[in-house]
C-alpha cells in the first residue's frame, strides 16, 4: 500500500552531468565557441490531492499539486500540446519534468540557459498561458526540496532546476509586450 501525505509519491530523481565544447550566444551577443557544462534532470511522480502539511500550505488559496497540474494544463486553452501532455500514459496524475542546462563562463557574467519538457512534450514560454505550466513545476520542485529527505546533491539538482524555471519565466514576463 502506498500512502502519500504530502501529494507527491512514487518519486524518481535521476541527475546527468558532463563537460564539454560547443557554441552559444554570450553576453556580448556573439557567437562563442567554448566550454560548457551540461546538466541533465529528469523528475518522475505521481501526484494525488492531499496536501503538503507544512507553512508553504496553510494558505487558504493553496492547491493540492494535482489540481494545480490540471489547472495549469486548462489554462492552455486548447493548444494542441495540453492534449499530447495529458495523454502521456494515458494517466493524468503522472508527471515527467526533464531539464536540460548548460552553464558557460564568460567574461561578462556567466551563462546559464535551460530547456524544459513536461511529459514528453517540449515547454516553452512563448505565450502567457504557459506560464501556469511553469508555476506549477517551479512549486512541485521546492515542495520537493522543502518536503522531502533526499540526499543533498539530488537536492542541488532540484534546486538548479527550480531557480531555471523561475529564471525563464522572469525573462519571458521581462520581454513580454503588454
Amino acid at each position: 500500500m502506498d500512502i502519500s501525505f504530502n501529494g507527491i509519491y512514487n518519486l524518481d530523481i535521476k541527475t546527468f552531468k558532463a563537460h564539454g565544447y560547443g557554441h552559444y550566444i554570450d553576453n556580448a551577443m556573439h557567437i562563442t565557441h567554448g566550454p560548457k557544462d551540461y546538466t541533465i534532470v529528469s523528475l518522475r511522480a505521481d501526484l494525488d490531492n492531499s496536501v503538503i502539511k507544512g507553512e508553504n500550505t496553510a494558505k487558504k488559496s493553496y492547491k493540492p499539486h494535482l489540481k494545480q497540474y490540471t489547472d495549469a494544463l486548462r489554462s492552455l486553452n486548447n493548444i494542441p500540446m495540453a492534449k499530447r501532455i495529458l495523454d502521456f500514459e494515458n494517466q493524468n496524475n503522472k508527471v515527467e519534468i526533464i531539464m536540460k542546462h548548460f552553464h558557460a563562463p564568460d567574461n561578462l557574467g556567466d551563462i546559464n540557459q535551460a530547456s524544459f519538457m513536461l511529459n514528453g512534450e517540449q515547454i516553452p514560454i512563448t505565450e502567457r498561458n504557459i506560464l501556469p505550466l511553469y508555476t506549477f513545476m517551479a512549486r512541485l520542485t521546492r515542495d520537493i526540496t522543502n518536503f522531502f529527505n533526499i540526499s543533498p546533491q539530488t537536492k542541488e539538482s532540484v534546486k538548479l532546476m527550480n531557480n531555471s524555471i523561475a529564471q525563464n519565466a522572469e525573462e519571458f514576463i521581462d520581454n513580454m509586450v503588454l
